[in-house]
């Protein structure tokens, strides 16, 4: 189990790479590259993932009552319902941000670059940047949502 030290670090880790997901989308938007895309996927990337995953690993939850199917299936992934419902609202709407922000620079991307036409590459590359930083943005998002509900529920158990 992880303890609570590490998953809130964990959690806070993951809101620093949705921040720095939607501060890198937003210069995008405007037509800036803040950062090179490989160092701006490969941050996000490190910040986002581990508490992604540490949602996923403190969102299990063991089965109870009838027995299941299969012997090897012992617990179930369970959605956040510890978080309140302006917490869930607020998950969701920035998940649909980033994912808006990411399918829609899927449209601008072209298969057919002009050789030496900088300004198309460079609006290409921006295209690409912005897909990467919405789907790691969305998933950043859903990894925050578990870990604090997580992080609820273990609170709400130690107070009773």
């Amino acid at each position: 189990m992880i303890s609570r030290r590490v998953l809130l670090l964990l959690d806070v880790l993951c809101l620093a790479g949705v921040l720095w997901c939607g501060v890198l989308i937003a210069g995008l938007l405007r037509g800036q590259t803040l950062v090179p895309t490989g160092p701006a996927a490969l941050v996000a990337a490190a910040l986002v993932l581990p508490g992604f995953t540490a949602g996923i690993v403190t969102n299990r939850r063991a089965l109870r009552g009838r027995r299941p199917q299969s012997w090897f299936i012992r617990d179930v992934w369970a959605p956040p319902v510890d978080l309140p419902r302006w917490g869930l609202v607020v998950a969701g709407v920035v998940f649909l941000a980033f994912w808006v922000a990411g399918i829609s620079a899927l449209t601008g991307v072209s298969q057919n670059l002009h050789p030496g036409d900088q300004v198309t590459h460079d609006r290409q590359v921006r295209h690409e940047q912005r897909f990467a930083l919405g789907v790691l943005g969305g998933v950043g998002t859903g990894g925050t949502a578990m870990a604090a509900a997580t992080l609820i529920r273990y609170r709400n158990r130690s107070q009773y």
